[in-house]
């Protein structure tokens, strides 16, 4: 050979040397890992509510979007096999639950699996939990599976013992956000209403279990109407469980659905709530670099009351809004609405904002828990409006209130004596409330204000949603519908969450399914709503910046701010409880 082939001939065999690392080497780590027998990793995701959720109200930055990111990423990931979802004392609103559920559904549809751990459970982290391959349940755990319930309370009779007046200015059947402060009862349009809101839920929720554990809708019922509370041993010989335990069980579960022992790791949340070791290495959404050619949709997050300065701070939120419009660089925007009402001209800043930004980039809403009265108000321009099936929206009404003195003063021994120029000019006259009731003519007055209010809500939602006024008439009247109930009515677009609004986003803005997506967040948190959520995780504080989970501090919160609203028409709904 010449010296050039032996120098050639010299680095083949080099290369040929099982010791050298070379394709002798590769082939026995092809032998040992043939194609397709990669080692399995897993991603475990913990679902601490500081990592998912912030739940308290006054918190405007309501963050929820990574990890759906995440589980969708990990569907894509050739070097995940399946997740394990740690869900022990996890707890958030059903909507929220939906589309965890939707999101694990859509991991296992890649034939990748999922475990789900869970301890303390109701019956929709139950529901959640069935779309696993497995579930297995803390041995000192125990399952609550009492069904649903709708309710609110009353404070007429504590408002009289105080000598609180209250005159409900209603011009509309199904608008009873003031019935709490008027009556001892629910009225039979709210039994109505809310009554189809709950055959709608449940319904699905029924129907999600019994496909994923259940023989039959019977069996079903027999548990929820006979059994319904479960400790860990009896929920396993239910068959409600696969596996009873902690760690052990967890990864015995995991093995067995990889069909090998998984010792590949990562996580994704809060590593002190982790079941496995802290070996793994944290997970995370792949950033879109400077050369990725990725597109950015801003993801913007309504929350809590309509109102200028408190709740969704629609006085900057709005102009949060115009700004991002202006981006270039930004392609696309989904605004997460999860709103009970309030203030119309604080929802119709969002709206304005939201139709003035489709002029630049699609706009798409995502519905919350609730988006309704003032919630639906802010939505009704979007280019698409998409919500949960659990969503509570509509309510398309506004109603008003007056409270005033009706002895409260002189119980704690105060007194008025007043002049006035004009007939009405002592209206607001008072210590601590209004000294009088409306006369019958003031009310009058009232009414005709609350239905110039309403007129005009039910012509921008037949401008927004390309309607006839008589027929968005005739879904108005302050009624409310679940997600399923509002699409059927065509108040919403579709069925779906968050993830499925930043799809329709893509599509809208003609973004290549291939293309990476940067998500950038609004409004940016500030300090003290961090320092807010780690409190509210701390006090287990069950309120999703709207109504639900109310108590006793929130019945009083509302009064206030109804009192402070004295007179005035608004898009909101009740308080409730469920």
């Amino acid at each position: 050979m010449k010296g050039r082939d032996m120098w050639v001939f010299g680095l083949w065999l080099m290369a040929a040397s099982p010791v050298s690392g070379g394709p002798g080497r590769q082939a026995e780590r092809n032998s040992a890992n043939p194609p397709g027998r990669r080692k399995p990793a897993y991603l475990e995701i913990n679902l601490d509510n500081r990592t998912i959720q912030n739940r308290l109200r006054t918190a405007r930055n309501h963050s929820i979007i990574n990890v759906f990111a995440i589980i969708e990423q990990a569907g894509k990931d050739r070097r995940i096999q399946g997740l394990l979802v740690n869900a022990a004392g996890f707890s958030a609103d059903r909507a929220y639950m939906w589309e965890l559920r939707a999101a694990l559904e859509n991991f296992r549809q890649t034939g990748k699996k999922v475990c789900v751990f869970i301890s303390a459970a109701d019956l929709d982290l139950y529901c959640l939990a069935s779309a696993a391959d497995k579930i297995v349940m803390d041995e000192q755990g125990v399952l609550q599976l009492f069904g649903y319930v709708w309710g609110r309370g009353f404070v007429k009779e504590a408002l009289d013992k105080f000598g609180v007046g209250v005159r409900e200015l209603r011009c509309f059947e199904y608008k009873s956000a003031m019935e709490s402060f008027t009556r001892n009862s629910m009225s039979e349009a709210d039994k109505k209403q809310y009554g189809e809101y709950l055959d709608d839920i449940f319904g699905l929720t029924r129907d999600t279990i019994v496909k994923a554990r259940f023989q039959s809708t019977e069996e079903f019922d027999t548990v929820l109407d006979s059994e319904y509370l479960f400790s860990a041993r009896s929920a396993l010989e239910r068959g409600l469980v696969d596996m009873t335990g902690r760690r052990e069980a967890v990864i015995l579960a995991v093995n067995g659905l990889a069909e090998t022992e998984v010792k590949t790791w990562f996580r994704y949340g809060n590593p002190g709530t982790s079941l496995i070791t802290g070996k793994a290495s944290k997970y995370r959404t792949r950033k879109g670099g400077i050369f990725s050619g990725a597109a950015r949709i801003a993801v913007v997050y309504a929350s809590g009351q309509t109102d200028l300065e408190r709740g969704m701070a629609a006085g900057s939120l709005e102009q949060t809004i115009r700004e991002i419009s202006e981006k270039k660089s930004v392609k696309a925007m989904v605004v997460r609405i999860n709103s009970p009402g309030g203030s119309a001209e604080a929802a119709d800043y969002i709206a304005e904002a939201i139709r003035s930004a489709r002029e630049r980039m699609p706009v798409v809403v995502s519905m919350g828990p609730v988006a309704a009265s003032g919630g639906y108000w802010a939505a009704m321009y979007a280019d698409h409006i998409t919500a949960s099936p659990y969503t509570l929206t509509g309510s398309i009404g506004v109603i008003g209130s007056w409270f005033f003195d009706k002895g409260l003063g002189e119980k704690i021994g105060l007194s008025l004596d007043v002049l006035k120029r004009g007939d009405h000019a002592d209206l607001l006259s008072g210590f601590i409330l209004p000294r009088r009731d409306l006369d019958e003519k003031e009310a009058e007055r009232f009414h005709a204000y609350i239905l110039d209010l309403y007129h005009d809500f039910v012509n921008k939602v037949a401008a927004g949603r390309k309607m006839d006024a008589a027929q968005v008439q005739a879904l108005a009247q302050g009624r409310v519908y679940s997600g399923l109930g509002a699409v059927n009515a065509g108040l919403i677009d579709s069925i779906g969450g968050i993830m499925d609004a930043v799809r329709t986003a893509r599509s809208l803005a003609e973004i290549a399914p291939a293309r990476p997506v940067i998500f950038d967040e609004y409004p940016k948190p500030k300090l003290i709503d961090n320092i807010l959520t780690y409190l509210a995780v701390s006090r287990n504080i069950q309120d999703s910046g709207v109504f639900p989970g109310a108590d006793a501090l929130e019945t009083l919160e509302d009064l206030r701010y109804r009192i402070s609203s004295n007179g005035r028409a608004m898009p909101i709904l009740p308080l409730y409880l469920e």
